[in-house]
């Protein structure tokens, strides 16, 4: 192995692996994952094969880098929006506004993911979603998990008494719904879906007076 590859990327580097991955996406998103070859993503760069396998060596290798920038993505916009926020009522509310708003301000990255899951298995045999990421990113991920704001808010008595986890799950559950919803009809208002779920979660984790 050349010793360079070694070495923490440079920026220029760094960037030529973001476009690259950047470029996968749409791809893959246009015309699906069994036909989105390396020439083709290089093609969308301007590049030669050689660069996009010098960056990353293997199809795998590209598929974990783009898993990669799709959490780091939905981070960027979720944890803000959440850490921004004081209360558990009022973080809850930005999670699932900033959830749906992510798929909606995003659906090159769902396209992406839903062809991915349907149609990538890994050389190494696993299944998409066991695709490993970093412990530093996995650690990141927490705020992706609406069960800490759940858990602070009957701690500090502004949500009632219910099943944390099962309501966490249904929480998830109809966030995520409105990929589908999404990818399925453009015209579908995912703003006021959020809204909605705003006001239907919020009464249900709401204290019985």
């Amino acid at each position: 192995m050349r010793s360079d590859l070694q070495k923490p990327a440079t920026f220029t580097q760094s960037a030529r692996r973001a476009q690259i991955v950047a470029a996968a996406i749409e791809v893959i998103a246009e015309i699906g994952w069994a036909q989105a070859s390396i020439r083709k993503i290089a093609d969308r760069v301007g590049v030669a094969m050689s660069a996009v396998l010098y960056h990353f060596g293997t199809k795998d290798n590209l598929v974990d880098a783009i898993v990669e920038e799709m959490y780091r993505t939905a981070l960027s916009f979720v944890g803000p929006a959440v850490d921004a926020q004081s209360t558990a009522a009022n973080k809850l509310a930005a999670y699932i506004t900033s959830s749906v708003a992510y798929f909606d301000t995003h659906r090159s990255h769902l396209a992406a993911l839903t062809q991915l899951g349907t149609s990538y298995q890994p050389a190494d045999g696993r299944r998409f979603e066991e695709l490993e990421v970093t412990a530093e990113l996995q650690q990141e991920l927490a705020v992706l998990d609406p069960t800490t704001i759940l858990t602070a808010g009957q701690q500090d008595g502004q949500f009632g008494d219910f099943p944390i986890t099962s309501m966490a799950v249904a929480l998830r559950g109809a966030v995520n719904a409105a990929v589908e919803n999404i990818l399925r009809d453009p015209a579908f208002d995912a703003r006021a879906y959020g809204e909605d779920l705003v006001a239907i979660f919020g009464r249900a984790v709401a204290v019985n007076r």
